[in-house]
């Protein structure tokens, strides 16, 4: 009979510590930071043709995307890594703000190389002063075309422009050198915080390519200088129109799929602290409505391959080491 009270009373112990333990895991793994990343929307009038990229539906898609998006329970932000337009008119400014101004979170967007005229037009300032003229602006309220911004006091999200209105082209560049110290002061200001840099152009490629890549010695410069600080813990971008996650010196390099091309899809990522020294990103996939759209983008070309990436490039929990 002792025996027997005995090993009641250490069952009761072990399953009083097991509940103890799950729940101490459970707070220690709170949510730490919860947003969505869309890029690569290429707003275009409804009359363009659709094709590989779905020009004539890109309102549609948008649309489409920022009802899903508001969907999703307790965000902090919304992310557009550029591409926000197809071509950079005021009147696709104009109606691209309208539609995403629904959004129900704050919307944070940075430039592609789309959304920046050469020549005229409204070139990189008169594009992102539609934004920071906005009552209660979110983007560029610096009034440069680089910023950043700290959803809360454990991030700041670093948001850089490697667009030129100089020369058309769709090649990543750092054409503002001041933007460089202006990076270094950044850093060194938020060292106390975990760092995530936003960027349109990847700086490493998703696949190769004779015409996206970013350009030296930029390229390096940004690198060498953002793999210099070990708080900064990825770099989030587009441009490629390609689902790419891959992990190289405790950072993650996050290209990001298109919202105008196939696979037609979105982000959703969930930043939680596992323990004192591991946090984990955990991404997750969202196809914009319509899947005989994504069908009429994916049979339009063979490069649906390069553009759709793996499983593990579409929804993975990939883990890093904090110092």
């Amino acid at each position: 009979m002792k025996s027997k009270k005995l090993f009641l009373l250490f069952s009761l112990i072990l399953f009083c510590l097991s509940g103890y333990f799950l729940f101490i895991r459970a707070e220690s793994s709170k949510t730490l930071l919860h947003f969505v990343q869309i890029s690569d929307i290429h707003l275009q009038h409804n009359y363009a043709n659709d094709a590989v990229r779905l020009l004539g539906s890109s309102e549609k898609l948008l649309k489409d995307a920022v009802n899903e998006i508001n969907e999703i329970k307790d965000l902090d932000f919304v992310l557009g890594t550029g591409d926000l337009v197809d071509v950079p008119e005021r009147k696709l400014v104009k109606k691209f703000i309208e539609i995403t101004k629904s959004i129900k979170y704050p919307f944070y967007v940075l430039l592609g190389n789309h959304d920046v005229s050469v020549g005229g037009g409204l070139g990189k300032y008169g594009f992102i002063r539609n934004f920071y003229k906005l009552k209660n602006a979110t983007s560029f309220t610096n009034k440069k075309p680089y910023y950043s911004f700290s959803p809360n006091n454990k991030f700041t999200f670093i948001c850089l422009d490697g667009t030129t209105d100089a020369v058309v082209t769709p090649h990543g560049q750092i054409q503002d050198p001041e933007q460089f110290e202006w990076l270094k002061g950044q850093l060194e200001a938020n060292k106390d915080k975990y760092v995530i840099i936003a960027l349109h152009f990847p700086l490493i490629e998703p696949y190769k390519s004779q015409t996206h890549f970013f350009l030296e010695p930029d390229r390096t410069k940004l690198l060498d200088l953002i793999n210099s600080y070990k708080n900064v813990l990825g770099v989030f971008t587009g441009h490629y129109h390609a689902a790419r996650l891959t992990k190289i010196k405790n950072k993650i390099h996050n290209s990001c799929p298109a919202v105008v091309q196939y696979p037609n899809a979105f982000r959703e990522v969930i930043i939680t602290q596992d323990d004192p020294k591991h946090i984990s990103f955990n991404f997750k996939w969202h196809s914009v409505n319509g899947e005989e759209l994504r069908n009429k983008s994916k049979n339009s070309s063979d490069s649906w391959r390069l553009t759709a990436g793996n499983k593990e490039d579409q929804e993975q929990i990939i883990r890093l080491r904090v110092y």
